[in-house]
């Protein structure tokens, strides 16, 4: 089956498997485990990171520090996971650690900022969206088409660039205090709904590599796509819960 995608990811695996030497397929049984593997070590690291920050009396600097450095190391092994074949597997065991730290601390830091169990309203939040995405997808209902890829990465690219110029102009007091909240709030909104239509573009292209016979391997880079995408649902719920807190 031939298949020419504009999606980089979604080129760069097609290629890497189209010259690889394994004579096992991609399947949907070996994504859904290995998603399950990197999603239950991001839990347990998220979990353990999280229950010593609730249970210190102060936020040391040296939490604040792991909030930083984690999520670089954790970008850092996307990069090179999503462009080696070989070393997929290795690259997104490093990142479910990594971003496993990230997400407990900076849960952590929610909870005490906003309590009333955030975090959890959150966490069912992310999977109400991944539940629902999924029934839609699967049901038929729903085409992922190139067009769909193209609207949907343009309007990333909105909202990183929005998102650059909201914070360039905040520091020359360009906005006041209700204006800059308004524009916060509109942005995240968008960006929950950006994320939860990315989760159709990974539900696509695991069933693309997997009909296309892709070599087995693939599946990591599949599955470190699935969790990059509901690491960035889950924050950004995260965020707008928070948002929608304060303004009580």
């Amino acid at each position: 089956m031939r298949y020419r995608s504009a999606n980089p990811v979604l080129r760069s695996m097609r290629n890497q498997s189209a010259y690889a030497s394994s004579t096992e397929q991609a399947s949907y049984t070996g994504v859904v485990l290995k998603s399950g593997l990197l999603l239950f070590i991001m839990s347990m690291v998220a979990m353990l990171s999280f229950s010593q920050l609730m249970n210190l009396s102060t936020v040391p600097s040296s939490w604040i520090g792991l909030v930083i450095v984690a999520p670089i190391i954790a970008f850092i092994s996307v990069i090179i996971g999503m462009r080696s074949l070989r070393l997929s597997w290795l690259f997104s065991l490093i990142y479910a650690l990594c971003q496993g730290l990230f997400l407990g601390v900076i849960s952590g830091f929610y909870e005490i900022a906003f309590g009333d169990g955030i975090v959890a309203t959150a966490m069912l939040a992310t999977v109400g969206v991944f539940t629902a995405m999924l029934i839609l997808y699967s049901s038929g209902m729903f085409r992922v088409t190139e067009m769909f890829r193209r609207v949907l990465f343009t309007a990333l690219l909105g909202l990183v660039f929005t998102s650059l110029f909201l914070i360039i102009f905040s520091l020359f007091g360009v906005f006041n205090y209700g204006q800059m909240m308004g524009l916060i709030f509109a942005i995240v909104v968008i960006s929950v709904i950006v994320a939860s239509l990315y989760l159709m573009v990974d539900f696509d292209n695991i069933r693309v590599m997997v009909e296309a016979g892709a070599d087995k391997r693939t599946e990591w880079m599949l599955s470190l796509g699935l969790i990059i995408t509901l690491v960035w649902l889950y924050i950004e719920l995260l965020r707008l819960i928070a948002i929608l807190r304060s303004r009580r």
